[in-house]
């Protein structure tokens, strides 16, 4: 059974706050809705049989490369 730890607001689909506190019984709405792990002295089960949500993996950005200098023709030693 899903127990809270501290007090929680949450809002339903019509837009009215809930409070639920340790001591209330949790409707699964609700349970959806409260993300935050540490508000949960035990979370609910169908979270523990969810993998947790983690930030997306960042992608690196390519190197930039020097573009290749050429010699321009006035570049070019004098012979001798």
């Amino acid at each position: 059974m899903a127990k809270l730890r501290t007090y929680v607001h949450v809002k339903d689909d019509k837009g009215l706050t809930h409070v639920f506190g340790p001591d209330d019984v949790v409707p699964d709405w609700a349970e959806a809705i409260i993300t935050n792990p540490k508000a949960w002295a035990e979370a609910p089960v169908s979270r523990l049989a969810e993998p947790a949500p983690g930030p997306a993996p960042a992608k690196k950005a390519a190197a930039k490369r020097t573009p290749a200098r050429r010699k321009a023709a006035g570049d070019a030693l004098p012979p001798g």
